[in-house]
């Protein structure tokens, strides 16, 4: 059936002028077009579950995010905190509604998946593929840091938080570890160590942090 408002064209009329119909930025092509993988494809801020304060500042400060959003100011945000907790709903919840309320495009990667999809490929492959990520307008980077990081995936990572950085490209990264070290035994546990505190200076200038806790 197509859709009551438009009638399946994706288009509607008002006073002589066509718009794009609401379905356009709704429903299944969600999946597709902004890469969600179909475990989070119905991810929405009115099912995110808040249990702690900490998930009560983080849904509030993601909420606030989407409705100021610009994608000329670059801003970002990095979400920080234990598996299963609900960051890679909120990043999730944050992309759709930045393409529904905004009408801006924006693309999900898990980290690993990233680095698979580039490593290998063809080098006219492998520089659209970079392009449409270092450019994209809302990039959502999941699960940074849990990969194995090779020299080659390091400068890879560099390269896109660097590009992003300094071209003022909106990113939101998912992530276990601290983006600091807070005591010495906690040095795997930190970003700066697995990556390198140049990368790690970025995204706190670029990005607001936010630490969820149980």
């Amino acid at each position: 059936m197509g859709c009551p408002k438009c009638g399946g064209t994706g288009f509607t009329e008002k006073d002589g002028l066509l718009t794009l119909c609401s379905c356009r930025y709704e429903g299944a092509n969600l999946e597709k077009y902004l890469n969600i993988p179909p475990r989070f494809l119905n991810a929405e801020f009115e099912n995110y579950v808040v249990v702690s304060p900490s998930q009560r500042s983080a849904y509030e400060t993601c909420l606030y995010y989407v409705s100021t959003f610009d994608p000329k100011e670059g801003k970002g945000l990095t979400l920080i905190g234990p598996p299963s907790i609900g960051k890679t709903h909120l990043a999730v919840a944050v992309l759709k509604n930045v393409y529904r309320q905004k009408k801006i495009r924006g693309f999900f990667f898990d980290t690993k998946d990233l680095f698979y999809r580039l490593q290998g490929q063809p080098i006219d492959r492998y520089n659209r593929l970079m392009n449409f990520v270092l450019k994209v307008p809302l990039l959502v980077l999941d699960d940074l840091g849990s990969e194995r990081l090779s020299d080659w995936r390091i400068e890879v990572l560099s390269h896109i938080i660097s590009y992003r950085y300094n071209f003022l490209k909106s990113t939101i990264i998912t992530t276990n570890y601290n983006l600091k070290k807070q005591e010495e035994e906690e040095v795997a546990k930190a970003l700066e160590e697995r990556l390198s505190p140049a990368i790690v200076g970025k995204i706190y200038q670029m990005n607001q942090i936010i630490y969820l806790t149980m």
